[in-house]
């Protein structure tokens, strides 16, 4: 494993970890209702294609696992806060409050994991098929092509799972939710391109210099 790898991880895991604490809050972007991990998970696609273009697919499919097991030590402990009695000071408005914003997080992490993993295998699984017919050439269509796939299974996961029986559930948050996904990786492209690039480079660096 090479630093950069190592590093990419971190953000990766970071990017997970954010998406499925935020995700509780439904935000307004003009006449869109959404989730607000929208504003954030798009980076765990583009990092999850990166992964698959640069270091393989079972590298994508390695990170996918390591976020996973954080984001379960993460609820834990979020869950292990709650239970623990507050200070003097600690008033019962306070605790709600705390449990209100992280209390959910178990409906939110399976939504999240189960939607993410079926997301993801999918997208990786396209990708992968895409790129031995395809070589390096065309980064952009595979990319695209198989996050539209990913990032729709994934969409129609979450939203279901995190809030049916809610009075924010409603199937027409699904299409909004993805075509804010598919827009956010289209937007990036030209930098997730680039990043490929320098990423490559970086890494035959290092491993001359081993």
């Amino acid at each position: 494993m090479s630093p950069l790898f190592i590093r990419l991880c971190v953000l990766f895991v970071t990017t997970m970890l954010a998406s499925n604490i935020i995700a509780a809050k439904i935000i307004s972007l003009g006449p869109i209702i959404s989730p607000a991990a929208v504003l954030v998970f798009p980076i765990t696609y583009i990092l999850s294609d990166i992964f698959s273009e640069v270091y393989g697919y079972k590298a994508s499919r390695i990170t996918a696992w390591y976020a996973f097991g954080a984001n379960l030590l993460m609820v834990l402990f979020f869950k292990l806060a709650i239970f623990m009695p507050g200070a003097p000071f600690w008033g019962a408005e306070a605790q709600r409050a705390f449990e209100d914003t992280l209390g959910g997080t178990w409906r939110i992490l399976i939504a999240s994991l189960t939607a993410y993993m079926a997301g993801d295998f999918i997208n990786d699984v396209i990708f992968k098929k895409m790129k031995d017919k395809q070589g390096e050439k065309r980064f952009g269509v595979r990319a695209i092509l198989s996050s539209m796939v990913g990032e729709a299974v994934d969409s129609f996961v979450f939203i279901t799972i995190a809030f049916w029986g809610t009075p924010f559930f409603t199937y027409a948050i699904i299409p909004a939710q993805w075509a804010i996904k598919i827009t956010y990786e289209i937007i990036l492209l030209p930098l997730t391109i680039l990043a490929i690039k320098k990423i490559r480079q970086a890494e035959q660096n290092y491993t001359k210099q081993k």
